[in-house]
């Protein structure tokens, strides 16, 4: 279950009564950040964590647990799903301008001067440049 302590315990009444022996396990903000304090998760990965923490299916958490290679885990998929959309949106025109401003500082006339990621540069440069 994932909410704030209120909804989570309407929810446990409501699921299991009053007088239902359960156990109850709790990850906070607080233990998911002290688990993952060398990945400096941000708030909203915090939230995201606790919210996949409380979405996992019953038999899948009774099987293999919640504990620190879960949430290491959930956290490992947080970051790579964020470097694997990372993108802008620049406007075309404010792109070439930044384009040709890179290629004159890099400065075609003197190609034979230019190191071999100076010339990558170029052509990767010469390549957006024609597809504006």
């Amino acid at each position: 279950m994932f909410g704030s302590v209120k909804e989570v315990a309407a929810e446990l009444f409501r699921e299991y009564g009053s007088e239902e022996p359960i156990t109850v396990l709790i990850w906070d903000t607080q233990s998911v950040r002290y688990a993952l304090e060398r990945h400096n998760p941000t708030p909203q990965d915090v939230l995201a964590i606790l919210e996949t923490m409380g979405c996992t299916d019953i038999d899948e958490y009774q099987r293999r647990g919640i504990g620190h290679e879960f949430v290491a885990e959930v956290m490992r998929g947080i970051v790579e799903a964020r470097t694997a959309t990372s993108s802008v949106t620049v406007n075309k025109l404010e792109l070439q301008r930044l384009l040709h401003f890179a290629a004159n500082r890099l400065d075609s006339d003197r190609a034979e001067e230019m190191t071999e990621d100076e010339r990558e540069a170029m052509h990767t440069i010469d390549g957006l440049l024609n597809q504006l």
